[in-house]
């Protein structure tokens, strides 16, 4: 008979890790028991300013088309529960913890299985994007608070990172970037080898492919969730820009060529498809997110993000090619790209027990 549940706790809490007890980090096209969301505040004036009311309608669109497919739950600050119940849909959980900002991929814990059909978690230390911004410790502490309330075990890494800054295949890959997880604002100390092994160790993974990311992207030095996706398994979209005045055009070409040729854990070579980036909209922050790879994989669908840009149809056209027994849904996040994040930027998806 398969241990309870509740004997994993002691073994993580003595060092033994995920990948030490079978556990592994889905892919996101696999089954999900719900979508985890936190919501947007004003508790920090300086992050959304007058544009918080015109966040929150962004972020309840993106959550009511999540909860078409399955179910949502939102994590809402205490002082916030009546605001958020009020915003929400009766069809969309909330869970009452101290949060602050709506980033629930980077903050949040990142969930696991295993072949027993157990469900545990990773927290990474998330340190605020390398120390960027101060008064952030509700977000620091938001990834345990929820594994706490849900009585879900949890390997504590000793990581300096974001889960938008890695992605995984479900098969044993990870791909992460070079600008992000070596950045010394994160890991100072830990060498490349030392980063591989504790992710492996973390996820479940056997293999790390690393792109050399973006060091212009100021907030989140380069997260691969901006620039591609696993859509199956051995199959990956990946950002294009084909504007040769953007900078981002030779960004996406170099991370590009670093990814085209390599296997993944299994051997096979990764086949890509390519995306163009919402290159016509006009920036108006420096921090503005225009990826459509930044977006959910959910059960039976895909939530992608929209920019009102004549862009948006093509890549619509693209994702119902990649995932042809999905339907595609575009939602627009005008009002939330400018904060530095997409679709996949908010949520964090829980997996079925195998």
């Amino acid at each position: 008979m398969a241990d309870p549940v509740s004997d994993i706790q002691p073994l993580f809490d003595a060092g033994r890790s995920p990948a030490d007890l079978g556990f592994r980090m889905p892919a996101e096209f696999e089954p999900h028991v719900a979508t985890w969301m936190a919501w947007p505040h004003d508790d920090h004036p300086d992050i959304w300013g007058d544009a918080i009311g015109q966040v929150q309608k962004d972020f309840a669109a993106v959550a009511e088309a999540i909860a078409v497919f399955e179910p949502v739950r939102v994590v809402v600050h205490p002082e916030q529960g009546a605001h958020a119940r009020a915003a929400l849909s009766d069809a969309i959980d909330t869970v009452l913890l101290p949060q602050g900002d709506l980033w629930f991929r980077d903050t949040g814990p990142l969930f696991l299985n295993d072949k027993k059909g157990r469900t545990a978690a990773t927290n990474l230390v998330f340190n605020a994007w390398g120390n960027k911004f101060p008064g952030m410790d509700d977000d620091v502490k938001v990834g345990e608070a929820l594994c706490r309330h849900l009585q879900m075990p949890y390997y504590s890494s000793i990581l300096r990172a974001e889960g938008g800054g890695i992605c995984v295949d479900g098969e044993g890959t990870a791909v992460t970037t070079e600008t992000f997880l070596l950045n010394a604002n994160r890991n100072p100390g830990l060498s490349r080898g030392d980063i591989e092994d504790e992710l492996k160790r973390a996820l479940g993974v056997s293999k790390v492919i690393w792109l050399p990311g973006d060091e212009g992207e100021w907030i989140t030095d380069g997260h691969i969730d901006g620039m591609m996706m696993f859509s199956a398994p051995g199959k990956a979209l990946f950002e294009i820009n084909p504007d040769p005045a953007n900078p981002r055009a030779r960004v996406c070409r170099e991370n590009l060529l670093a990814l085209q040729g390599q296997t993944d854990a299994r051997g096979r070579e990764i086949e890509i498809g390519l995306v163009e980036e919402a290159y016509l909209v006009e920036p108006v922050s420096e921090q503005m997110a225009l990826s459509y790879v930044n977006a959910l994989i959910v059960n039976g669908g895909v939530v992608m993000p929209a920019f009102d840009t004549p862009t948006d149809s093509a890549a619509r056209d693209l994702f119902a090619q990649a995932f042809p027994d999905r339907k595609i849904v575009q939602i627009p996040i005008l009002n939330i790209c400018p904060g530095g994040g997409g679709i996949h930027c908010i949520t964090q998806q829980q997996p079925a027990g195998a």
